[in-house]
């Protein structure tokens, strides 16, 4: 008696966890030997619900951190492929705008009858019309004052001319600095091929070129191309200018006003032609 009142609680928590496990057993297989667990049988299948939800509620959270873990990573992968793709491609588009650069230039080319030199632009002036600009060649490679810039252009037929980008204003030893058609000092005169009438263009302030024929009465229409006419001492004949883009209505009659498209882009200009003209 002693025994058992010594070591009482110990043998009750014993027999407790023995009763338990033989429980669970027999809750497993429902019944055993026919006999219903009834009560215990339910209470220790409740506790086996319990275990088993929480034990999938835990495989489940960590399958989903796996998933998440795996699922960023393979995110980064495709995120660093669309950066490696668009510079390939960006590089590729670059090849392709050169190569058809090169190919209308040397189209061009077939049709110069001038010594000429091929400059690089490499500073802009302080202008958001691109109408003054210096190129990397200079008195050394023959470039001087009046010589004439031009620049490779094809038209929306798919002719490649001549296209009359400006003038040299000034020159240092390497580079020299030109100023465009787009300028208000720079005037031209200038012949519609469509009418064969003359007269003059300027450029302006903000960029847009405009011109006016000597013939009051000519008649000019919306696309007619444009060329240098050759009259006065800079700009040689045939270099084609750009298209008429809008005739104006003035009050002045004596006078027929036009709005002009020049043929260059001048946004993209960053390779021109310096044609060294003898005017002598």
């Amino acid at each position: 008696m002693e025994f058992i009142k010594k070591y009482f609680k110990r043998i009750l928590f014993y027999l407790t966890i023995f009763i338990l496990i033989v429980l669970i057993g027999l809750s497993s297989i429902g019944r055993v030997g026919g006999t219903n667990l009834g009560f215990f049988g339910g209470m220790v299948a409740g506790l086996q619900k319990v275990v088993f939800n929480t034990g999938q509620t835990v495989t489940n959270s960590f399958y989903s951190i796996q998933d998440i873990v795996r699922m960023r990573e393979e995110n980064n992968l495709l995120t660093d492929t669309v950066h490696e793709l668009k510079e390939q491609v960006r590089i590729l588009e670059n090849i392709v705008n050169k190569s058809q650069a090169l190919e209308t230039e040397y189209e061009m080319k077939k049709n110069l009858d001038f010594n000429h030199v091929v400059g690089q632009v490499i500073a802009l002036d302080d202008s958001n019309w691109f109408s003054r600009f210096t190129i990397d060649k200079g008195e050394k490679d023959g470039v001087k004052k009046n010589d004439i810039v031009i620049s490779a252009v094809e038209t929306s037929k798919g002719v490649v001319q001549i296209g009359l980008v400006g003038v040299i204003t000034e020159s240092s030893s390497t580079w020299a600095k030109a100023v465009t058609i787009l300028d208000e000092n720079c005037k031209i005169s200038f012949r519609d091929i469509n009418n064969d009438e003359s007269g003059i263009m300027q450029g302006s302030i903000d960029g847009t070129v405009t011109g006016y024929f000597f013939n009051s009465k000519a008649e000019a229409a919306v696309g007619d191309s444009l060329v240098t006419s050759g009259i006065g001492e800079i700009y040689i004949s045939d270099l084609y200018i750009g298209d008429v883009k809008e005739v104006v209505a003035t009050t002045d009659a004596s006078t027929r006003r036009i709005v002009i498209e020049p043929s260059v882009d001048f946004t993209k200009l960053n390779r021109v032609y310096v044609l060294k003209v003898d005017r002598e």
